[in-house]
């Protein structure tokens, strides 16, 4: 067998073994780059992408990760970009290499970027662009003048990749040059090198909109290695917030082992756990279990970052409390790179249509619409806004009874227990559909709260200020604090 056709051997199962790895112990993180990226195809949203170098392998990273809704979709499309990249990287080190065993140091590069940036999709785009025009100037440098072909790769690569990588291109270049022994052609490299080192300087029509932080970019990027704890652990809150959405609880609790996590100190999985408790209708039971200090820990008060506003949207979700929910999935989308995202825009769109305000919900399904992948979605919703708008229509003068109620303060402008009780006295006094089991977990968390700071009075008002406990056995843990 020859050395090539043993490379390209070697190449292609490394992409098969890292497809399966990664689909298979990162699902959830690629099925998460679904919803935290977006894309749609408008002439705005271009605009956007042009003001984030590098413009096009950005908008093309975004294109597909809209893709990914499957992680081995998502893997597939990894390992066929990292493919590409050993492919191209052979083309360009063989004729500098030999055809000895050197030639497999080709395989670094797709090794080192899947490796230690293993879900940069952007990143990988943007070293197959690089070897994508080291290969073209190596085959047609012969018909094109050395200064032509650099000022085009200055002006392809300011679009394609990171001023970095753009200077190391050039450098490359003028390598190739050199081993042809042609020092006057290094000579036209010297113009394209200071076209690039001052063109962002230059403020013109073109480039203004551009911010200077972003003209002279570096790497751009995390390395960190496939198996490191930063991306275990990454991938494991990713599993959590994936199982809240879709309500499995007793997975979420049991099955993946938040419970496990919470009682060894994790304080990410401690709040996922309690959350479970409290939509399975456990927490009064189960509560002493864990190490909860203070009311603080049911929830991420007062932090706007990404896990924060992403389990304070299903604390709120798991409440019904619809408004607070779209509050915290809207802070969610503008952390994203694009100022937005899928998973946002497709939850505010819900949360709207379960309060009744379909205008707010159509403006949002109207973006979506010009995504690749949410006709269904956009239609199925549509149809839902019908059927709940002639529902409403029909019961006026009381549509109140559909359409949820907003709370009538600022959420969080009170302590927790203070703001479960008024949450639950406001749900409670209007004909909303809120559901005592809904209240229920409302006051529970406000009785847990007094509980945790050793309120007596406080928790027997609490226990009182509704009819869910009269005349029944309390929980184990609130009986457990009356008897001390």
């Amino acid at each position: 067998m020859s050395n090539r056709k043993l490379y390209f051997g070697v190449l292609l199962a490394l992409m098969v073994f890292f497809a399966i790895y990664t689909a298979t112990n990162f699902p959830y993180t690629y099925i998460t780059m679904e919803g935290d990226g977006f894309w749609v195809l408008t002439w705005g949203f271009w605009q956007l992408k042009l003001s984030m170098l590098p413009a096009f392998t950005n908008w093309l990273a975004d294109f597909l990760i809209q893709f990914y809704g499957s992680p081995y979709i998502a893997a597939t499309t990894h390992a066929l970009v990292l493919g590409l990249i050993g492919t191209f990287a052979h083309a360009v080190l063989s004729p500098l290499l030999g055809k000895g065993w050197w030639r497999f140091l080709a395989l670094l590069p797709p090794i080192i970027l899947g490796f230690f940036c293993t879900f940069d999709l952007s990143f990988q785009l943007q070293w197959l662009f690089f070897f994508a025009l080291l290969l073209a100037y190596q085959k047609t440098s012969s018909y094109f003048p050395p200064l032509l072909w650099s000022i085009l790769s200055v002006l392809l690569g300011f679009f394609l990749m990171r001023t970095p990588m753009l200077f190391l291109l050039l450098l490359l270049q003028v390598a190739i040059v050199l081993r042809n022994f042609n020092w006057k052609g290094c000579l036209y490299f010297i113009l394209p090198l200071l076209l690039l080192a001052l063109t962002p300087l230059i403020y013109s029509q073109q480039i203004a909109f551009i911010p200077f932080e972003e003209r002279y970019t570096a790497w751009g990027t995390h390395f960190d290695p496939l198996t490191s704890r930063y991306n275990i652990g990454k991938e494991n809150v990713k599993k959590y917030v994936c199982l809240a959405n879709k309500g499995r609880w007793e997975d979420l609790l049991y099955r993946e082992h938040a419970k496990r996590d919470a009682l060894r100190g994790n304080e990410t999985a401690l709040r996922y756990a309690l959350l479970a408790e409290s939509a399975l209708g456990t927490l009064p039971d189960n509560l002493m279990e864990y190490p909860i200090r203070n009311e603080n820990q049911f929830l991420f008060p007062h932090q706007t970052e990404y896990v924060a506003s992403q389990f304070n949207r299903l604390f709120y979700l798991n409440l019904g409390v619809y408004d607070e929910a779209f509050h915290h999935a809207e802070e969610y989308g503008l952390l994203q790179t694009n100022g937005n995202c899928f998973s946002s825009l497709r939850q505010m769109s819900d949360y709207s249509i379960e309060e009744g305000d379909f205008e707010v919900a159509e403006k949002f399904l109207q973006i979506l619409s010009k995504s690749s992948c949410h006709k269904e979605f956009v239609k199925e919703r549509r149809e839902r806004m019908k059927k709940e708008e002639l529902r409403i229509k029909n019961l006026i003068p009381n549509p109140y009874s559909l359409i949820q109620l907003r709370a009538d303060n600022f959420v969080g402008g009170y302590p927790l227990p203070v703001e479960m009780l008024r949450l639950a006295r406001y749900y409670d006094d209007k004909e909303a559909k809120s559901s005592n089991c809904q209240i229920k977990k409302m006051l529970d968390y406000a009785i847990c709260s007094y509980m945790l700071r050793g309120d007596v009075n406080s928790f027997l008002i609490a226990t009182k200020a509704f009819d869910i406990y009269k005349d029944k056995a309390l929980p184990k843990a609130y009986q457990e604090f009356m008897s001390k």
